[in-house]
């Protein structure tokens, strides 16, 4: 599994002290070869202080501190490569999917926005699921 942080982020994504609460929740899902990727706890969480993207369990489950954020921005924090043709370790065409629907643009383009779902494959296709019902906050 990657590991929840890696070296720092560009300069642009700092790490806020405490323990904010993000303002946007996202769903995401990653799939490889067919198999679900378990996107790791505490992505973007240091000892004190937050990134304004980050996960706080391995539910895929993405808090997003502000409105205007992509999917490009949360593997920035995650320091995971996305692109056309590469997820994580994983090479070959991506192909993503935004609340059940094919998304036809730029993967890394993907508009971090309340309560999405969004599902990223490579290797194979996975019937994307549509909604994810969110706990309570």
């Amino acid at each position: 599994m990657p590991p929840p942080v890696g070296p720092l982020p560009p300069p642009a994504e700092k790490c806020v002290p405490g323990e904010s609460r993000g303002e946007i929740r996202i769903h995401l899902e990653l799939f490889a070869r067919r198999r679900v990727v378990v996107i790791p706890e505490n992505v973007g969480v240091r000892t004190h202080c937050r990134y304004r993207l980050r996960t706080l369990a391995p539910t895929g489950v993405v808090e997003v501190d502000r409105a205007g954020r992509m999917l490009r921005d949360f593997f920035a924090v995650w320091r995971m490569p996305l692109s056309q043709h590469r997820l994580l370790s994983f090479r070959g065409k991506v192909t993503a999917f935004v609340g059940g629907e094919r998304w036809t643009g730029d993967v890394g383009a993907i508009p971090l926005t309340e309560n999405a779902q969004v599902v990223v494959e490579v290797g194979g296709y996975v019937r994307p699921h549509s909604f994810y019902l969110f706990p309570p906050r």
